[in-house]
């Protein structure tokens, strides 16, 4: 698969750690010029050092979703840099809490909509903005399985990645004419930060247990990896899929067959 660098921009939003920044060092080794964003300056710098360490040109730019200012600030940024938006990732999406919906507290509720939700849309109506001005581009949007059916225990979290690919469908249509590529991914289970970040609070033994019971329940019978993600969002992001549009594209191990 040729990602087509020739001097082309990637954008990676939510790209300084796990399926993010395994994404821009795609993009990065791919010879396209990197911008990651989060709202972590310190996991920033970082992901701008490990770019840097594979010889790729990449800059790290803090950036908050919940805020459409600092995502305006964010492409005009990248746009003033390098004269041009050709792939946009928009990875960012808060760590939920595992709660019946009764039980989850309506300002991490509230969170979680300004986040994964309209974090998405502040994201693609900037990127999108850019791009009608620039040229042709892609954008590809991070879901998940938990965006195609239910999920107990996770409903907000359900809710929001349902958004994503809603979000993702309408917009893929708007905008195909005029030349603005929009797809998603819906990856299963994947070994990532975050994912550990969610089972911080079980002992060593139940996060293994957690683990172990989880990969049981993946006809494949295993978590993915980063990159298997990754590879995905880097063909939505080629020449390779030039036909596909508005997709949500399933890596899930076998789950929802």
């Amino acid at each position: 698969m040729s990602l087509d660098p020739q001097s082309k921009v990637a954008l990676i939003v939510g790209g300084t750690s796990g399926i993010g920044l395994t994404t821009a060092k795609g993009f990065a080794t791919g010879g396209f010029r990197v911008i990651v964003a989060a709202r972590n300056p310190e996991r920033g710098l970082r992901a701008e050092q490990e770019l840097h360490s594979l010889d790729g040109d990449a800059t790290f730019q803090s950036c908050d979703v919940r805020d459409p200012l600092s995502v305006a600030n964010l492409v005009k940024f990248a746009i003033d840099r390098f004269g041009r938006l050709d792939c946009a990732v928009n990875c960012a999406a808060s760590d939920y809490g595992s709660s019946a919906t009764h039980e989850v507290p309506c300002d991490e509720a509230g969170d979680l909509v300004a986040t994964d939700i309209l974090g998405v849309f502040h994201c693609m109506k900037y990127e999108i903005e850019g791009m009608l001005q620039l040229g042709p581009g892609t954008i590809v949007n991070l879901s998940s399985v938990n965006g195609l059916s239910g999920t107990p225990s996770a409903a907000m979290y359900s809710a929001g990645r349902h958004a994503v690919i809603g979000l993702t469908r309408s917009a893929a249509k708007e905008y195909i004419a005029r030349g603005i590529r929009i797809n998603a991914v819906c990856p299963g289970p994947t070994d990532t930060p975050r994912r550990d970040r969610r089972t911080a609070h079980l002992t060593q033994d139940q996060r293994l247990k957690y683990r172990e019971e989880l990969a049981q329940a993946i006809p494949i019978g295993r978590l993915a990896k980063s990159e298997e993600i990754a590879s995905a969002i880097l063909w939505l992001s080629s020449s390779a899929s030039s036909y596909v549009v508005g997709h949500s594209r399933v890596i899930d191990g076998g789950l929802s067959a």
